[in-house]
């Protein structure tokens, strides 16, 4: 009588193992690594931005260089907006520091911010800071319709801008 073996594949999220043998093959598609969150600080005054792993770590960083002057930081700067990439303040974030508070009328600007590219077409939800009310465009430097004032945290922006906005104003 002759013996065989049978071997039988079972794939497991992005595993195969094969038969008894134990050997597991791994597809590298299924196991990359999911990206971190990145929860940024930047500042309209200045080029550049820093980013961290969460946003404690953002916030505390922006807290730092506003009572220092760090190095993002102009003298008197002030926190005056938080940008979040998904609704109900989730996903990643994106703080602005600015030259001072903002003075809280409804249709003067005092102070404007456009993200980095990477930043372009990504916010569903903000926190306005320092007195600021926050005014959200479609195109850089404040071109394009607006959308706003957004007085309060405001965990959905609504349908105008979601997702579309480049630059922001604060008034």
């Amino acid at each position: 009588m002759r013996q065989t073996t049978v071997r039988k594949a079972i794939s497991i999220t992005g595993a195969t193992v094969l038969g008894i043998s134990g050997v597991i093959l791994v597809n590298p598609a299924a196991t990359a690594a999911v990206p971190s969150a990145q929860h940024c600080v930047g500042s309209a005054d200045r080029v550049g931005q820093q980013c961290f792993g969460t946003l404690d770590e953002a916030l505390g960083q922006a807290r730092k260089q506003v009572a220092t002057k760090g190095p993002l930081q102009a003298q008197g700067e002030v926190i005056q907006g938080t940008f979040f990439d998904n609704r109900d303040y989730g996903g990643d974030s994106f703080t602005v520091t600015g030259a001072g508070l903002c003075d809280g009328s409804d249709g003067v600007i005092n102070y404007q911010f456009t993200f980095p590219p990477e930043w372009h077409n990504r916010i569903s939800s903000v926190q306005p800071w320092a007195s600021c009310k926050i005014w959200l465009y479609p195109e850089a430097d404040l071109n394009g319709d607006r959308d706003g004032p957004f007085k309060v945290n405001t965990g959905w922006i609504g349908t105008m801008l979601d997702d579309r906005t480049v630059s922001v104003g604060f008034s």
